[in-house]
């Protein structure tokens, strides 16, 4: 069977210019990979490569120039979902570059076991870390943060502090003021705050990157990297690391996601639309069913559906400002790459194997 890759740098507030660079990146994963397909490569191998490629990129939110935590600490996380090996994740990596590496050595663990040990598929902490280096040295803990997760830090930490400002003025005691002078002069003050409240997102992507890949054998593999929310809680996992939220695959799909991992964990977003989509095979209204009204949503999907044995259908819809997305068949010389603004957030196409 010919192979396909599709592959997302995540959604985000991205400018013109970061998205160019952003669709470089994805053209660049997708020209590697596809070429590491062409030759016979699994599904795994070909997906980790275009992972780790994505990771050492200061663009995404992957690896390198991943978010900062609360602690002023990175803290990342990756996942493999394959039909031959099942579904592994590590998490809470401390300053580890690559964690798809981790959960790498752990798929591989899992196919060589000939033991009555059952090797874990989760994996957290510097445990994780502590293990998994010593069967893979390139597996190390560094410093991965950069101008832009330290600028986005700060910026996210005055705004969680002014929040809590006006949390304690509104909860604390009311004091009476007689003077007009002063409620003007507080009224000037909550809409200033309000008015800089709305600058707080920095421009770049901050969610989850993923590759979807179908090798010569049928096989589909998903992975995903995240260095997760700025300025989240130490020890915070996300959809990486929960199984049919983050990723999910079947015998006829892959599907890899993005966005706010809270949400998408509690949706259990990827097996969700997994099933929608074989039952419709239309995205269009997907995300608008996995949720009630007025209930908010900020997350998208990237998914390749067979179509028989011969032609996959690419799926991209998000409800977030824009999210790149690229995708090569065995059939193209050369990658499909798309920026879905929001204005036109959903992105489908069939193509040939």
């Amino acid at each position: 069977m010919p192979h396909i890759v599709a592959v997302h740098t995540g959604a985000g507030n991205c400018s013109h210019e970061t998205n160019k660079l952003l669709k470089t990146l994805c053209k660049q994963v997708c020209d590697v990979v596809s070429k590491l397909l062409a030759d016979g490569q699994s599904a795994t191998d070909a997906a980790v490569a275009g992972t780790l490629i994505l990771e050492d990129s200061p663009l995404t939110n992957a690896g390198l120039g991943s978010s900062i935590t609360d602690d002023k600490k990175t803290r990342t996380e990756a996942s493999i979902c394959s039909r031959l090996s099942g579904f592994h994740c590590a998490g809470d990596l401390e300053n580890v570059k690559h964690p798809i590496k981790v959960v790498k050595v752990m798929v591989d663990a899992t196919l060589k076991n000939s033991s009555r040990y059952i090797p874990p598929r989760i994996m957290v902490g510097q445990s994780a870390v502590d293990r998994y280096s010593m069967l893979d040295p390139a597996i190390c803990q560094t410093n991965i943060c950069t101008r832009k997760s330290i600028k986005a830090f700060h910026k996210a930490e005055k705004y969680f502090s002014e929040q809590q400002s006006i949390k304690r003025r509104k909860t604390g005691p009311i004091e009476v003021i007689n003077n007009m002078e002063n409620i003007k002069q507080e009224e000037l003050d909550v809409k200033k705050e309000k008015k800089e409240n709305k600058t707080v997102a920095p421009d770049g992507v901050q969610d989850t990157v993923g590759v979807v890949c179908l090798d010569r054998d049928g096989n589909f593999t998903c992975t995903t990297s995240s260095g997760g929310s700025v300025f989240k809680y130490s020890g915070r996992l996300g959809q990486c690391c929960t199984h049919g939220a983050g990723s999910y695959s079947t015998p006829t799909c892959g599907i890899v996601t993005t966005g706010n991992g809270e949400q998408i964990i509690n949706k259990l977003l990827a097996i969700t639309v997994a099933n929608k989509l074989s039952q419709c095979g239309d995205p269009c209204g997907i995300l608008d069913d996995c949720f009630v009204e007025g209930e908010q949503r900020m997350c998208g999907f990237l998914a390749v559906q067979l179509e028989g044995q011969d032609r996959a259908t690419v799926h991209a819809h998000h409800t977030l400002t824009n999210m790149v997305v690229g995708f090569q068949s065995g059939t193209m010389e050369k990658p499909v790459v798309r920026v879905v603004t929001s204005h036109a957030p959903v992105f489908i196409q069939t193509v040939k194997l």
